[in-house]
């Protein structure tokens, strides 16, 4: 029982870090996506005025 236990904990552990470790990756490629997504409107914007003249 107590071998059981401790496997339970030792899985609980690797999911929590393993989820950890994806969320601060996914976050951080989250802003990064942000930025991305400015540039392309602002190259969108910049086009349009382009195409206006």
């Amino acid at each position: 029982m107590m071998l059981l236990a401790l496997h339970i904990v030792a899985i609980g552990s690797v999911v929590g870090v393993t989820a950890y470790i994806a969320y601060y990756l996914g976050k951080k490629d989250g802003l990064n996506y942000a930025e991305k997504e400015q540039g392309k409107n602002g190259n969108i914007k910049i086009s349009a005025e382009f195409e206006k003249k």
